[in-house]
């Protein structure tokens, strides 16, 4: 059985009566994404179903395929492996086309054997056609993208911007979030302090301490009872320096490479490629408040009490990238419209954007290879 790898930790194997992609892990048995068999329906996780927003079910009748058509998208530097859904379907998730894997290099003439063969070989096992489209064709055929806010985007404690090597986008954590942090820590080692002095002057005090009006047994306890508040505070501001340490003040998003580090400093903490993300994830827990106005806007907001933006990984797991729990008011998008939105998971098109964080979502995928995005609202 003929076995290609498509990423470090994907391959796809078949023959003339099977064609799989399967997900690989060293630390866990290898994972099957997708199947096709030669008379049955298209088969898939409900990982690759959310990430490409297909039926919940887990499988597609073949009546309901169209093509498979193999493509390279200058744009993402990558032949795009993918296949045609009827209209019923297509209707209901807002696209004709889904993706099925990706080879990603500079150079198309690199993988274009592999990815025709893996193509011609899907297409064979389905019994539906196959059709490459060359760069031209598929420049012309392709809607041009709805535009993007302009950056930078003020995204409260962080800020998106675009460097001047104009090839990588940039979250900075705003300087004020560390400022903040060391009040924090400034408040929590001065009631320690206060604290320890009361405890040891107590101890030392020949004065007996107040039996009654006290919820304790034995009021003599209450020194030991401040050194133990004492002692958690000093945890509290050990734990607050050891997470200023480790997590990035600067994330970097490469659209070159389609990589993406965590930088503190000029230290690397962590690095991913963009090849085992399926999807960027933002979330969001919303008051709405209808067509109020924000002071000297005249804006319609809502009040957000929470906000994401993590990168979903072909895994499963989630890589946080932008955590937000201010609770403040958002002024829209210029020229946006509030969403009437239900709550739930659902693909987020650049049309439908309305908060900066929904446009920072956008704007890493599109740096990455036009990623899915996928939008989680709360309504409080």
């Amino acid at each position: 059985m003929p076995r290609i790898a498509v990423l470090p930790n994907t391959l796809v194997d078949y023959n003339a009566e099977a064609w799989r992609l399967i997900q690989l892990d060293n630390r866990a048995e290898p994972k099957l994404l997708l199947e096709a068999r030669s008379g049955t329906p298209l088969r898939f996780s409900g990982a690759f179903a959310v990430s490409r927003d297909l039926p919940e079910t887990g499988e597609i009748q073949v009546n309901d395929l169209g093509q498979v058509l193999l493509g390279w998208s200058r744009q993402s530097t990558s032949w795009q492996l993918g296949i045609t859904l009827s209209e019923a379907i297509s209707l209901a998730r807002n696209s004709r086309w889904f993706e099925i894997l990706r080879f990603t290099d500079e150079d198309p003439d690199r993988h274009e054997a592999e990815a025709r063969q893996l193509g011609e070989a899907l297409a064979a096992t389905l019994g539906i056609p196959f059709i490459a489209r060359d760069e031209i064709k598929e420049q012309e055929a392709a809607p041009q993208p709805v535009p993007l806010a302009e950056l930078p985007l003020d995204l409260g404690m962080w800020w998106l911007e675009r460097t001047e090597a104009g090839g990588e986008l940039q979250l900075r954590r705003q300087p004020r979030w560390q400022s903040a942090r060391r009040r924090q820590m400034a408040w929590y080692a001065l009631w320690m302090v206060i604290y320890i002095w009361v405890a040891l002057a107590t101890l030392g005090s020949e004065l007996g301490l107040p039996n009654a009006g006290t919820l304790i047994p034995n009021p003599d306890w209450l020194p030991y009872l401040a050194l133990v508040v004492a002692a958690l505070l000093l945890l509290q501001n050990l734990r607050q320096l050891w997470v200023g340490l480790r997590r990035p003040n600067t994330i970097v998003f490469n659209a070159y490479n389609k990589s993406i580090r965590g930088l503190r400093g000029s230290s690397q903490l962590w690095q991913l490629s963009a090849g085992g993300v399926q999807s960027v994830y933002v979330s969001e827990v919303v008051k709405p408040a209808g067509r109020g106005r924000l002071p000297f806007t005249g804006s319609a907001h809502s009040t957000y009490h929470h906000g994401e933006i993590n990168l979903h990984l072909l895994d499963g797991s989630y890589v946080p990238v932008l955590i937000d729990q201010t609770k403040r008011i958002y002024p829209l998008l210029p020229g946006a419209v509030e969403q009437d939105r239900e709550d739930g998971v659902s693909a987020l098109e650049a049309s439908q954007a309305s908060t900066a964080l929904q446009m920072a979502a956008l704007h890493i995928s599109r740096t990455l290879g036009d990623l899915p995005v996928r939008y989680d609202r709360r309504n409080k």
